[in-house]
């Protein structure tokens, strides 16, 4: 299938590197699939499921936010907001460019923004999240002694999967700043929810408030004998293709 590659001004004006993946025939629909924490588009999940999206019919577009992967900006003056934006500056350009994306899919961190970027547009008719936190700063259980260094307004820098990356006090807090329990009842779209059984860093718990605050009609769909990157092909197989068969029947 042909993947283009194209680029956009994100969010802060930043140049952020994408890749739209399109399908060998007509196009049902375009898309958007947005990486996790300190990941990019590339990331084996957000691939994987562009890809098999595409299969099916649905042009997808997959991008790397502010600061990761080959788009430009500094990761460390970036935060929750960024994303956001990067999120809807990736609406804008499909819409100049494409067509308006009517279905946002996010996965970890990347599915909490693209709940916020749907309540702050009208053109998405439907939302996906996979193993995504309820709330954004529930990032910080994982950055151990450097969360206390960063909520003294002292900078520092926090290891994921081997890489370090450096982080500045204003990160916290503005994940902080979002309570999207009360967000997500401005969002009266539908919203299709995955949850990994035994998932190692998103619990169930995170799912079942998604669930409850969203306020369009929503569904958790769980996922047994993965992980939080659903590392098998047979994963994120199967996540496309519930996803297509959910998104059809709305």
């Amino acid at each position: 299938m042909p993947s283009i590659k194209a680029s956009f001004p994100g969010g802060s004006g930043h140049k952020l590197d994408a890749r739209l993946e399109l399908p060998e025939g007509s196009i049902k629909s375009y898309a958007i699939c947005c990486h996790c924490f300190t990941c990019s588009k590339d990331t084996l999940t957000t691939y994987r499921i562009s890809k098999a999206l595409a299969e099916k019919g649905y042009a997808t577009l997959r991008f790397d936010f502010t600061g990761l992967g080959g788009s430009e900006g500094e990761f460390s003056q970036t935060g929750f907001s960024h994303n956001i934006a990067d999120v809807l500056a990736a609406i804008e350009y499909l819409r100049q460019q494409h067509q308006v994306p009517t279905l946002l899919v996010g996965h970890s961190l990347g599915g909490t923004a693209i709940l916020e970027a749907a309540i702050q547009t009208d053109e998405v008719q439907a939302v996906v999240t996979i193993a995504s936190p309820s709330q954004p700063d529930h990032v910080l259980h994982h950055f151990g002694s450097a969360l206390t260094l960063l909520e003294q307004g002292i900078p520092s820098s926090i290891e994921v999967a081997g890489q370090y990356y450096d982080i500045g006090p204003d990160f916290i807090e503005d994940l902080r700043s979002y309570d999207m329990q009360q967000r997500l009842q401005k969002l009266n779209r539908p919203a299709l929810i995955f949850n990994i059984v035994n998932d190692a860093l998103v619990n169930e718990a995170n799912a079942v408030e998604l669930n409850n605050w969203i306020a369009g009609d929503s569904e958790i769909i769980t996922l047994e004998n993965s992980d939080h990157l659903l590392s098998k092909k047979q994963d994120t197989d199967q996540v496309a293709e519930k996803i297509s068969n959910w998104f059809k029947n709305l």
